[in-house]
């Protein structure tokens, strides 16, 4: 790549920062987006990529892109992310007038089936708490064990966990920076409020009320990597489904909640999304989930 997009493309990243808000690790991601998207072109064109390039971008660029991602395991909602990233970089070359046009707007992508997400049982998640606190430092064990509960009990996004301070945990409610800069209160138990104390006990760092709850071995803050090796690592000793990973806990919990019959406003507000639409994703699972037991358990089952 060469210095001229490389500076544009972090102008880029700077402008979707400032415009819409979005988290360190989206931020990453949609980076690694446009990079992976980038080098793609320049194997596939045998050549190195331009700017000017992005004004000549035909579906056979598209289509042979998303085959490649799909080859390499990819799935559909991350295929869709990596082509709305690349669309915004190219809406921004167009509002700074660094390329006059473009028709990679109008191209479409393959049509997918959107995935649902999919929860984990309540005994697949009881092995999860169980094995976190192995084969550790007992303050690590306890950190895991809070970042995991805090998941699973609350319905926290792992970001959201992870943007914890110590302040935010200063009263009955826990105080939540979410997904656009939007702050939420949601009562916390004195049973993980303990375990968090627990954990700063026994921590070899001190702690402010400004600085983060959860930090790494070296006292910075925790990256979410950590957290996502920790799981796959359990996923597989514990032979659980390809699906376990942080944000299936936060899937688990809203399911739980509709399965108790709380209302989608309230499973909303708790989960700080946006739009009712995206909540009411969860009915379907929760629909499907029903119908199973049904089928399994009725009189006339197995005829």
């Amino acid at each position: 790549m060469n210095e001229i997009l490389k500076k544009i493309l972090n102008n880029w990243i700077e402008w979707i920062n400032f415009e819409k808000r979005l988290s360190a690790q989206t931020l990453k991601a949609y980076c690694s987006d446009l990079n992976l998207f980038i080098s793609h072109l320049q194997i596939y064109k045998n050549k190195e990529i331009e700017l000017s390039d992005f004004e000549s971008l035909h579906q056979t660029d598209l289509t042979s892109w998303f085959f490649s991602r799909i080859r390499d395991g990819n799935s559909h909602r991350s295929n869709a992310r990596a082509l709305s990233s690349i669309k915004s970089f190219i809406c921004f070359l167009l509002k700074k007038k660094r390329i006059k046009n473009s028709t990679f707007l109008n191209l479409k992508g393959p049509r997918f089936v959107d995935s649902l997400p999919r929860p984990l049982t309540r005994n697949q998640v009881h092995k999860l708490l169980k094995s976190i606190l192995l084969e550790k430092e007992e303050w690590i064990g306890m950190r895991d064990l809070s970042i995991l509960l805090l998941m699973w009990g609350y319905g926290l996004r792992i970001s959201e966990v992870l943007n914890l301070k110590i302040i935010d945990l200063q009263s009955e409610d826990l105080r939540i920076l979410g997904k656009g800069e939007k702050i939420r209160l949601i009562p916390i138990s004195k049973e993980i409020t303990s375990y968090i104390n627990k954990m700063t006990q026994r921590c070899p760092f001190n702690f402010h009320k400004n600085e983060f709850i959860f930090i790494g071995k070296r006292g910075k803050k925790l990256k979410a990597e950590i957290i996502q090796k920790e799981i796959r690592k359990l996923r597989n000793q514990l032979m659980l489904p390809e699906e376990t990973t942080p944000h299936s806990l936060r899937h688990s919990f809203a399911t739980q909640l509709l399965e108790n019959m709380v209302d989608l406003r309230s499973i909303q507000e708790i989960l700080g999304h946006s739009s009712l639409s995206t909540t009411q994703r969860y009915t379907k699972v929760n629909s499907d989930r029903l119908k199973a037991v049904l089928e399994k358990n009725h009189p006339r089952a197995g005829g």
